[in-house]
Formats: C-alpha cells, structure tokens, sequence
C-alpha cells in the first residue's frame, strides 16, 4: 500500500535526520516514532508500556524498554550493538510477560529489527529488517498496524521445516507401499536426510547431493550413485578423486550399514524436490515430524510417543539446566573458579530415558553450548584471556544419553545430536571441526526402559540431570496395550509405585531413584525435569511418583496444568526438582504456572499459531513451596481414610454392553408382563441428570440372579440373549486365540453374560430401602447434587450416595465439599472426576455439629433446590445451564443461595471463614483419625445420632420417573 510506504519512509527519513543511536536517551522517543509509522497516534495511545517492569529471579527488578501486550516485547539496544548477544535478555523478558505474554518479539539497534516468535522457533529469528529496507520490506512487522495484518517472515523455519519433512514422509511411504523393508526404508531416508543437510551446511559441497540426484535417470543408476554417495560417508578420510572427491567421512554409526534402494522415477522425484529447500533453515524438529508420520498410529498410541513443541520443552531445560549453570556461571569471582565450571561442563551429562527423536536433548546441547559460550566469555573479563580463544569444545554430544523402545526413534536421536555439534559451531563461531559426526551408538540405545527381558529393572547411564516425556498412558491401558504378563513382570519389578499409577509415573519413580543428590559440592547435578499426565498429582499416581520425589527432594517449579503441544489430546503436568531438601541450594521462591482463560475483549489479540492464540494462556506466580499436589495451597493429597465414611458412596451400575438398554416402547412392551418389574429398570446417567432432569431409557438388571433364575422373565431373557450373548461369545473366543487358554475377564464375563459388567449388587440393596437417593456427574467441572427416585437405576456416569437426607445434601453441595473434591479428586483434561477413596472416604463430616445448625443446613439446601427448580422451569439446558450463570458478572440469586448454604455449613463444623477452609478440613481430618485408631467411631455421613426427628429431614422432593 502505497500510503504505508509512505509512512514508514517518512520515519526512515526522521531517524536519519535526528536519531543517533543512544540507547538510553532516544529509546523512547525512536519508538514512539516507530509506532506512529505504522498508524498509531503514538507508543502509548496505542496501548504499549515504556519501561515495563519485570521481577527478576530471586531479588530485584529488570525494565523492559517496551512492552505492548498481546502482542510484542521491544528491546533496543545501541546502534552498532550485536544483537545476538542480547537473545538470552529478550528471551527472559518474555518468559515472565504473562499473563498476556506477546506474541512477538523485537531486538532493535537503531539500524534493524530482529524478530522473534518463541512460541515455535526459539533459537533463530524468524526474519530480519534493516531499517532503510522497512518502507518495502515491512511483511515481517505487519503485526504492528492497527488491523493487525498476519506478517509475512523470511526465515520462518517452522514452515520450511513441515514443507520438507512432508516430503520424505512421502518417500518413506512410497518405499514402504511398494515393499521395500522397514529397516531399509528408514535408513535410507534417515542417511538422505543428512545428505541434504549436509550439503546446506557445509558438510558437502554445496548442491552436490542436488546434482547427484539429477544424474539419476533409472533405478540402477539411483542404486549406484546414492548408495556409493553413503559408503564413501561411512569410508575414514576424504575420497581422493572421481565422482566422490571431496567427500569426507561422516562416522560409522549413522552410514554404518550404507543403504542402496533401486529407486522409481517418482521417489527420485521426491529427493529432487526435497533438495530444492534450503536444509540451513529445517529445524532439527523435522525428526520429530518424521518420527511422528513414519510411526504407524497404532504404534504411536501404544507407547505413548507424541511430538513436543520447542516453547514446551523449555519448560524442563530452563530451569532444570540452564538457570542452575548460568547461576554458577554469573557468581564466578575468578578466573580458577570459570576454569573449574568448564572442566564441571565437560563431565556433565544429561540423560532422557524415553528421549524419543531426541527434541529434548538437542535443546539441552544447545543451550549447554551456549553456557559453555558464556563462560568464555566470562573469561576474557580477565586480562590474560582473550574469550575468542576456545583450544575446543567441552560440551559434546557424548554429553548426551537417550534410551527408547522404538529402533528408529533411537537412530534418528543420533541424528538429532550429530547435527546439533555442527549447528552450534556455526551459531557460535567455534573453532571445532565438524567430522567426523561423533559417534553416539554407546550412548542412545534401544529397549524397554523400564523392564528387562528377566523381569528385572533396565540399566540407565549415569547422569547429572534427567529430562524427557516420558509415554503418557493411564493404568487401564496398560494391559490392552502390553498385555497382562508385562504389567505383572512391570509392578513385580516396581512394588513401590500403586498398581492404578500412570505408565509415566514410573519415569518419575525411577528418575527420583536414579538421581545423584545435589550437594554443596555439586549444585549441579541431582536434578529433573519430567512431563507428566495431568493425573501425577493425584491419587495412586501422586503416591507413586511426586510423593516420593518431594520425600527427599523439592519441586522448583512446576506447570500444574496445560494442553500438551503434541498430537496427544491430553492435558499435562510439568514438575522441575532437585534431590535435596537444603535450603542453601535451592532458590529462595519457587516458580508455580497454571492455565488460565484468556482476556476476553481488551487489546486485540494477534493472529497466527502459537501459544497467544489458543484459547488458554500460562499465568505464573512466585510461591514459597510447591507440594506434590503441583500447587502452593495446603496439600490435603496425605488426608486419611476415614473409616466411618465407607459404605456410602459407590459408583453407578456398568452393563457394558449396549445390548443390556431399552427404549421406552421396548421396555413397556416388557412390562405388560407384570413379574418383568423386577429386572426392567429406569435408567439415568450423568448428561440427562444436568441436562433434561428425566430419563426414557431402560436398562434390564438381573442383578446376581443365577441363570435359571433369570430365564424365568422370559421377554428379558431372551432380548440378552440375542443381543448380548453373541458379542461376548466373540470377545472370549478371541481372547482364548491370543492367550492360547482360556483366560481374562472376556472369559469371566462369558460365565455370567446375562448380567451388568459391574451391577453393584450392594449399592442396589442399599438404594431399595432408600425413598431417593444423592448423586451427581462422576465427571465435572463441579459437581452439582440432585435427589433421584430409588425406582431409577443410576449409570456409571454417576456417582451415587446412598442418603437421602437433606442435611447431607447441604454438607456435600456446600463449598467445603466442594475444594475437598478438587483438591483430591482425579483429572481428566480439564473435566475432574470424583473418586470414592480420595475424595468421599477421606472427606470429613462436622463431628459435634447442634440441632439448630444441622436444621439450618438442611434449610438451606432445601431453599436451594427450590430455587433451582422455581429458575429451570423458565430456561432451557438444565442444571448444567443454570450453573454456568455463576460465571457470569453481576448479583444471582443461585449465588446468594449458594452463599447461604456455604454459612450455615462453616457453622455446623465450627469453622472460621476468615481461616484457610482446606487447612482446616485436613486438620479436621486427622483429629478423626486419630480419635478412630484409638477405639472411637467417628461422626460420619447422614443424619447426626441422636437428632430427634430424622424423617422430618427427608423431604420428597427428587428426580421421578417419567
């Protein structure tokens, strides 16, 4: 646009004519400048803070010249500076800029703009703009006018990176679907993969594996050419002449078995096409990429295996690895103490025991070099130094240790960390010779890194530091994925981690084991960094993993919840820790991120990929402790079984099988036959509940009825047996041919195939003696309690309670119960599930609540209910609905009633509401313990003893048949 143009050349114009280049007095004033070129009426009017302040580390302030949320983070520096050096300042900035993190960020020294996206390329800009270039060249910086244009980058290597790993998925697969082995396949791409970087990155001559290919005109001569192209990479020295002259040797782990495919016409076609990007920009991701489209998704599923962001993965390496270093590198006061961390990094290894393609531990180098980078610089503040002189490097990928399942995922690691050694010397200017590519087959292998073939524990590589994510599968896959003798051998080998733990808790227990302890000597070492299912801070998962990693260690910082950035629909739990508990070592506030909507309205938000533009944003605080719950609140994850509670709160019924549900009109036909009332039930799960309020469905419940019993409701019967006992039939006889006997649950269920999977005959007999019964969704944001008729048969989407008293119904919709279930029930995404033996059986009942209390509660509640009632019949959605009005801004009277309940209840326990309510719960907890080991009962759920009149508190209101 013409008028753009002009703009920006007007200011180029301005800066030439009055602008010097002084950092501290024209700052401001150029920028101010910048942002009316792009349209604004000036920095501030636009919205943009000067000299925003950001906490640092520890003590103090830092000043970021301009910040303009959502958007961008400005840091200038003087004219002539080198902006390289000043990556690692922006780079912390925009850590700490949440929420409202910008999405982009400018280094500026008068003369070009450095733009930077760290949500998917962090250690590069994604382009470069010289000032005098803006008024034609200002794609890059279109995010700066008030429409907010999508920019348009120069060296977005996250796009270069999809196009060309696009391109030899394409050809693994073609060689895959036309029969070529799978071993083969992969070497053959793997090793062309190098070639192309190679010959981008000044490893070969440049275009020469591009040529090469062009010379390729049938199978034979494809056969010859590439593979004679990878013996020579795998032959010591350097080809003395012909076609290969020049070509040095690359190692003998990768080229170790040269790979030589006939290729088609079309698969040379696609080599061709691959050579025609410019590899120097494809970011080492791509191996994740191909690791991820070559895997079958089967594969991909059973371990667990899913792609992880680069934004993501620092999450682990900051602070597990690269705030300790830059720690003891920046406290250094002499020139012995710079030389003995140089010999510290030499020996320093880090290990990732699920690594993967190696994502993770290519970071680590990488940012290993760039502290190795540091200390000589450091250095040179000496006068006997001079930092340019590095004799060579101290930090290689021998540093570096990976273990995974996967053989391929193994070999493309090795590629990962070999090309890692030559992009840091170019990043760096170091003087390192880049071949031969270090050979890593001691250090990546390939196995089960938990279990050996015997039943006992797998070997890990001593190491200082441990990072990675490890599989994420819950404990119910486990055995449909690896079958029930590995899960028995796995539990055998790791008796301490709860036989209902996710498959990563295991990592977790392992890693806590593992670990070295971090001493005063070593500050160093003894430290880890693990992504988790979001379910490690809760219940057997808890108790296996961060239990005993905060038994003799310290949770740092955390992330307590976020989508993960991979294929896995998922979300996750982040936990940093050292191996030691002395204060001396460890930093004086810990680091706490959680998930948090985002701004709604406001200032616009940016366009393009990347964290900005989900919907949910990472907020941290700064916290004094972080439990093993992942929070800073009281850890009520220890509170104690509470015996007096059991017996109350079950499940609902799990038929399994579609066969066992009826339609209204086939369940009255069932009826007329008058004995079927027995076996030929309402039903109701969790989404009618909070939606509708009425079920239509049936269920046919013979309960624990022998067979011959059963057939004597004859229209019930012979449904099940049509529709019900085919299926199982199948799933047993397959069972059996996998097994080779006949074995497994598919087998049991044969024996009683005309009953519920779980038909909870002891909750049933409970509920029959009952008018109503308590319940609500097992899974739930909050869990919102109705009263249901006991002639309705609750689904397993229902957790059930068998009272059917008011006074209860106050206690548990109260918001006692309430923080008592987030705090410890389990988590499934964002959806919390209630949990019988965290949540209810652990919960603790007001012990000595007065007559007058326990009425007024059940007053409350009741007043609640009809207000929930009197509010549904003139709105539609149902309870669900009326509940996400509490979201909302403004006075609701469901609020104030809520609010009312919530007083009378803190009354009832004797409870201070100006006092932490979990604090006291847990005390109240552990006072009913103690009083239950010595001899007492305990006042548990229901109606209090002693209360005159109990039915005068079971009113009839509830949930009825239709």
């Amino acid at each position: 646009m013409p008028q753009r143009s002009d703009q920006l050349r007007h200011f180029v114009d301005w800066c030439a004519a009055h602008i010097k280049g002084d950092e501290k007095g024209e700052a401001q004033i150029f920028l101010d400048q910048f942002f009316r070129a792009f349209g604004h009426a000036g920095a501030k009017e636009a919205g943009a803070t000067f000299e925003d302040r950001i906490k640092k580390e520890g003590k103090g302030t830092s000043f970021a010249d301009l910040v303009w949320k959502p958007l961008v983070l400005v840091e200038m520096k003087k004219r002539g500076e080198d902006l390289t050096k000043h990556y690692r300042q922006a780079f912390d900035y925009w850590v700490r800029l949440v929420p409202g993190r910008p999405r982009w960020v400018l280094l500026c020294n008068f003369d070009e703009f450095w733009v930077y996206d760290f949500e998917t390329q962090m250690d590069s800009p994604v382009d470069q703009v010289r000032l005098a270039e803006l008024p034609e060249r200002y794609g890059p910086l279109a995010f700066m006018f008030p429409e907010g244009d999508e920019p348009v980058f120069g060296n977005h290597q996250e796009q270069v990176t999809r196009a060309a790993a696009d391109q030899l998925v394409a050809l693994f697969r073609a060689l895959i679907r036309r029969g070529i082995e799978r071993g083969l396949a992969q070497r053959f791409t793997l090793q062309s993969l190098m070639a192309l970087f190679a010959e981008d990155i000044g490893l070969l001559e440049k275009y020469f594996f591009a040529r090469l290919l062009e010379d390729c005109a049938t199978p034979t001569q494809a056969y010859d050419l590439i593979g004679q192209l990878f013996v020579e990479m795998n032959t010591p020295g350097v080809t003395a002449g012909g076609r290969f002259k020049g070509v040095s040797y690359f190692n003998g782990g990768l080229f170790a078995q040269p790979a030589r495919i006939e290729l088609m016409a079309g698969e040379i076609q696609l080599l061709r096409d691959a050579a025609r990007f410019d590899w120097s920009k494809v970011r080492p991701e791509i191996f994740g990429a191909i690791f991820e489209h070559s895997m079958d998704a089967e594969a991909r599923h059973a371990y667990g295996a899913h792609y992880t962001s680069p934004v993501d993965i620092m999450k682990i390496i900051g602070p597990t690895i690269v705030e300790p270093w830059r720690a003891q590198i920046e406290k250094a006061k002499s020139l012995g103490a710079l030389k003995r961390l140089l010999v510290r990094i030499e020996n320093f290894h880090v290990l990732d025991p699920a690594c993967g393609s190696g994502n993770f531990l290519y970071i680590a180098y990488r940012e290993l070099k760039r502290l190795e980078a540091r200390i000589y610089e450091r250095m040179g503040e000496y006068a006997s130094v001079k930092s340019e002189q590095r004799p060579f490097g101290f930090v290689t990928a021998r540093n570096f240790h990976g273990l995974d399942i996967n053989p391929f995922a193994v070999e493309l690691a090795k590629v990962t960390m070999m090309l890692a050694h030559k992009l840091a010397i170019d990043e760096l200017h170091i003087e390192e010779a880049a071949l031969p590519l270090d050979n890593l087959d001691a250090n990546f292998m390939v196995g089960d890194a938990l279990l050996r073939e015997d039943g006992s524990r797998s070997p890990w590589p001593a190491a200082d530091v441990i990072v990675g994510n490890p599989p994420f599968l819950g404990a119910k896959l486990l055995k449909p994925n690896f079958g029930t003798d590995y899960v028995k051998r796995l539990r055998k080998a790791y008796p301490e981690v709860p036989g209902m733990a996710d498959f990563c808790v295991y990592w977790f227990r392992r890693a806590e084991t593992h670990l070295p302890t971090c001493t005063a000597q070593d500050p160093l070492a003894g430290r880890g960094g693990l992504v988790g299912t979001q379910n490690i801070r809760n219940n057997a998962s808890r108790v296996g993993g961060l239990d005993a990693i905060c038994a003799s260690g310290t949770v740092i910082e955390a992330v307590d919840n976020q989508p993960w950035s991979g294929e896995a629909n998922v979300h996750v739990s982040i936990a940093n820790w050292v191996k030691t508990q002395d204060d001396v070592l460890l930093p004086k506030q810990r680091r706490l991120w959680f998930k948090i909507e985002p701004a709604k309205g406001g200032a616009r938000r940016p366009r393009g990929s990347g964290q900005a533009s989900k919907d949910y944003e990472l907020d941290m605080r700064e916290v004094a402790h972080i439990n093993a719950s992942l929070s800073d609140k009281v850890d009520v994850g220890g509170a104690a079984l509470l015996s007096c509670n059991e017996g109350v709160c079950y499940t609902g019924q799990y038929p399994r099988h579609k066969g066992f549900m009826l339609t209204a009109k086939q369940a009255q036909s069932m009826l007329k036959d008058s004995i079927n009332n027995d076996v030929v039930k309402l039903f109701m799960v969790g989404e009618e509940m909070l939606t509708t309020g009425r079920t239509d469905r049936y269920v046919i419940d013979f309960q624990t009825r022998d067979i011959l019993d059963a057939q004597r409701y004859l229209a019930p019967f012979e449904h099940l047996r049509q529709q019900v006992l085919p299926h199982v039939q199948t799933l047993a006889a397959t069972e059996k041919l996998k097994s080779g006997k006949d074995t497994g649950q598919d087998q049991n269920w044969l024996k009683t195939w005309w009953q519920h999977f779980r038909c909870r005959p002891e909750l049933i007999g409970k509920l029959s003696k009952l008018p109503r019964y308590l319940a609500c969704s097992r899974v739930t944001k909050r869990p919102i309690f109705v009263f249901v008729d006991a002639a309705i048969r609750p689904g397993d989407a229902l957790q059930v309670f068998a009272l059917a008293d008011d006074y209860s119904f106050g206690i548990l919709q109260s918001v006692a119960h309430a923080q008592w279930f987030i705090a410890n029930c389990s988590k499934l995404t964002e959806r919390l599930r209630y949990t019988t033996e965290t949540v209810f059986d652990t919960f603790p009942w007001p012990q000595a609540a007065a007559i007058e209390q326990v009425d007024a509660v059940a007053e409350a509640g009741r007043r609640l209910r009809a207000l929930r009632d009197q509010s549904l019949q003139s709105m539609n959605g149902g309870l669900r609905a009326l509940y996400r009005t509490l979201d909302l801004p403004g006075k609701n009277p469901l609020r104030d009633a809520h609010d009312a309940l919530d007083a009378a209840v803190l009354k009832a326990y004797g409870f201070n509401p100006k006092c932490d309510l979990l604090e006291q719960l847990l005390h109240l907890n552990q006072q009913v313990a103690a009083e239950i080991a010595a001899g007492k009962a305990g006042v548990g759920p229901g109606i209090p003893a002693g209360y005159l009149n109990p039915s005068g508190l079971v009113s009839s209101d509830a949930y009825q048949p239709s």
